[in-house]
């Protein structure tokens, strides 16, 4: 595999094992919502690229033809960006700015909890509407995935670990210790014995105290 970049289907919404994909997209139809409210469309012949950590976002007018032109919008200004390929618009796949991160993937978000992954390498959308993560594999490391966690009224996100690693104790008080306000569930995770995706995805249950 050497310094090959992979795109590695994981997480997929659309189906119960991972795909592995050679057609993924990071030029993508979609809308991108500022921090000022307003909302900039793609049209039909418009594309955003998905950009990798702080890059900025870039909207291509008339993407494939040759009066293209290009309207760039920094992360600090976006809010968030709701993405889908062009043939599987029922499948949005929604990203959110980190100041530390920057680009991130949203997961999963509930009222309380918002769960997002990380990759280092960027992300694209396949033909069926599954989300990839990229990863340069190389013969000792990999690039770095991670999951990141933001509860509501938190201004910044949390990471609590890598995502393609074996689940190990520290991964689960992190979680644990960050959620102590839903101590029931809190101990749950500080006792899974699951793996990092299964256990991640018992946040779907948080739910702080006083709600």
């Amino acid at each position: 595999m050497g310094n090959r970049i992979i795109m590695t289907a994981i997480l997929s919404l659309l189906c119960s094992s991972a795909v592995y994909t050679a057609n993924a997209d990071s030029l993508v139809k979609g809308r991108i919502h500022l921090k000022n409210g307003s909302v900039i469309e793609c049209g039909e012949k418009d594309r955003i690229k998905i950009p990798k950590r702080h890059g900025d976002i870039k909207l291509f007018r008339n993407a494939f033809y040759k009066n293209k032109s290009k309207e760039v919008f920094p992360q600090k200004d976006v809010d968030s960006i709701v993405c889908w390929h062009k043939m599987a618009p029922e499948y949005t796949r929604k990203f959110v700015p980190s100041e530390e991160a920057g680009l991130l993937w949203v997961y999963f978000d509930t009222p309380y909890i918002c769960v997002c992954i990380y990759s280092k390498k960027g992300y694209g959308i396949s033909s069926n509407g599954g989300i990839e993560i990229w990863q340069r594999i190389g013969l000792f490391s990999q690039s770095r995935t991670a999951y990141y966690l933001r509860k509501s009224g938190d201004k910044e996100f949390h990471v609590v670990g890598s995502a393609n690693r074996n689940s190990k104790k520290v991964f689960l008080k992190r979680i644990a210790e960050y959620i102590a306000d839903d101590a029931a569930l809190a101990d749950r995770i500080l006792h899974s014995e699951s793996g990092r995706n299964r256990t991640i995805l018992m946040l779907n249950d948080y739910m702080p105290q006083g709600n």
